[in-house]
């Protein structure tokens, strides 16, 4: 650490210093870590609570068993685990959380549905416009050009 010290004191023509970031960036190395133990623990922890009942588990689920767990960890034992009026109150109201998230999520569906519905009865509606048109033009051709204009007058005004 000495050296980085006098390295970084070093100054160049014009007195300032010759390498002013090169403590900070010696320092940041440092403390970069050596290893990934840290991180595969956490995946070795993921994998044996993901067993085959399991698999369908949220994300959320799955922090909040890895939470229970390092708290049962801390403690020693689930017993041991302090049981406080905040926690009764959250377990307590847990349910009607689940609840209103699965309404919400009900309604969100319904109403995704309801909408997919209407989109599609548009583009039928769109589909028979444009068929009607069609044989409509060709009706047109068909017939004589003072009918032709007879049918369009005719057309017009129920429009």
């Amino acid at each position: 650490m000495q050296l980085l010290n006098s390295v970084s004191k070093v100054v160049d023509v014009t007195g300032g210093e010759m390498f002013p970031s090169l403590s900070f960036v010696a320092k940041t190395c440092l403390t970069i870590s050596h290893g990934n133990a840290i991180a595969e623990r956490g995946f070795s922890v993921n994998t044996a609570l993901m067993t085959k009942g399991r698999l369908s588990l949220e994300e959320t689920t799955i922090w909040a068993v890895r939470v229970m767990k390092e708290a049962i960890r801390l403690y020693g034992t689930p017993t041991a685990v302090p049981v406080t009026r905040s926690m009764i109150s959250a377990v307590r109201q847990a349910h009607s959380q689940y609840l209103s998230l699965v309404e919400a999520e009900k309604q969100k569906t319904t109403a995704e549905d309801k909408r997919k519905k209407v989109a599609a009865q548009l583009a039928e509606d769109v589909i028979h416009a444009r068929q009607k048109a069609d044989y409509l033009s060709r009706k047109m051709h068909d017939v004589e050009p003072q009918e032709r204009d007879q049918l369009s007058i005719k057309i017009l005004h129920s429009a």
